[in-house]
């Protein structure tokens, strides 16, 4: 079986689509040739490096219903079976038309509007709430043959899933046994925080935010903690972190992080941008406060701090002083309050269990045929 996977990543809209298409291929990789394609060059190295071919069409990502004739061509000469798509760019015209070449997947993270599909995708935590059947109704289209909501199928990457599955999952040092790690997972004082503010971070929340740490430092706080600043690959902020962690020896800076929960297992907290890291989070049992960007990250970081113990500091882009303010007064509180980080692990327990992408991989392709 042959799968597309039509994605992107670029400064404008970072890496989360091409990342978690990329966990989805992983899992598929064993059953399944898998090609994907992008209209630019920007990850190309790192499609490549997966052990990916990546068809690049020289086209305007924002302006996808102008690639079909580019796109139909190659699916023409390479057919297919199944197309999946994670862009906010596609349109009712688009997903038809990629309709009469194979079977279909559509990502979805908003929601609204719907559009003709095989296989709808929603792994967000809030998904199961939305009223699909509704949405489609009222658009007059055909229910897609299976609809796939809810933290079970988030992709997650394969290094979540192994250290899941060896006891990693749960909070604690890397290479210490169960009992070990549950007196880790107990101790009172936090010693590593981790910064992950997404692959572009276009409002420098991460240097803005190890600015005020610094400053409370200087008032005698933080003592003994050491602060992990994750630079994404499109970080505008790259030379003020570095400027900060050469003169301040709290701060690390790691970039082309290449086992991201082995990181996370080292940590005690951590301030993450709404988005798929959230649930990566939560698989490694990581206490956190959360902020977003953009109102596609909205409802995941509304319902995390409606239902559970990982609060929302609100939109950066829209209340930078005040997001950076709940930031700090909220991680202070989780440096302080080992029964608050404990309830915040249990509740994270509940949610993600790492396996997601092979759930999810096993599905699309059993919708487009696979094993017939």
């Amino acid at each position: 079986m042959r799968v597309a996977i039509r994605a992107d990543g670029n400064r404008e809209i970072a890496m989360g689509h091409i990342m978690r298409c990329l966990s989805i291929a992983d899992a598929m990789k064993t059953k399944a040739e898998v090609v994907f394609v992008t209209a630019g060059r920007e990850t190309e190295k790192l499609i490549a490096d997966r052990g990916f071919q990546n068809e690049v069409l020289g086209t305007d990502y924002r302006d996808m219903e102008s690639e079909l004739p580019v796109l139909e061509a190659f699916l023409a000469a390479h057919p297919v079976q199944l197309i999946l798509t994670d862009s906010y760019f596609v349109t009712k015209n688009y997903m038809e038309k990629l309709g009469k070449l194979a079977k279909t997947a559509y990502i979805d993270d908003l929601g609204q509007p719907v559009y003709p599909l095989t296989t709808l995708v929603n792994y967000n935590v809030y998904a199961p709430e939305l009223p699909y059947k509704a949405w489609y109704r009222e658009a007059g289209l055909p229910l897609p043959s299976e609809i796939l909501t809810g933290c079970a199928y988030a992709p997650l990457r394969e290094e979540f899933r192994i250290g899941n599955r060896n006891g990693q999952g749960t909070h604690g040092r890397k290479h210490l046994n169960s009992g070990e790690k549950e007196r880790a997972a107990e101790k009172e004082t936090v010693t590593d925080v981790l910064i992950t503010t997404g692959g572009g971070d276009m409002a420098n929340a991460a240097g803005s935010l190890c600015r005020r740490l610094l400053a409370e430092m200087e008032e005698g706080r933080h003592k003994g903690i050491r602060y992990h600043v994750i630079c994404g690959p499109f970080a505008e902020s790259e030379k003020e972190l570095r400027e900060i962690v050469s003169m301040h020896p709290q701060f690390i800076l790691h970039k082309n992080v290449t086992n991201m929960s082995e990181l996370m297992s080292e940590c005690d907290v951590a301030v993450s941008a709404a988005g798929s890291t959230m649930y990566e989070l939560c698989c490694m049992r990581l206490p956190a406060v959360c902020f977003y960007f953009a109102e596609n990250q909205r409802q995941m970081a509304e319902y995390f701090d409606r239902e559970t113990g990982i609060k929302s500091a609100g939109n950066v882009m829209e209340d930078r002083e005040g997001v950076l303010e709940r930031l700090l007064k909220r991680l202070a509180d989780l440096e302080r309050d080992g029964t608050l980080r404990e309830r915040i692990r249990a509740q994270e327990a509940r949610l993600v269990d790492g396996c997601g992408a092979v759930r999810l991989a096993e599905r699309l392709l059993a919708c487009a045929g696979y094993g017939e």
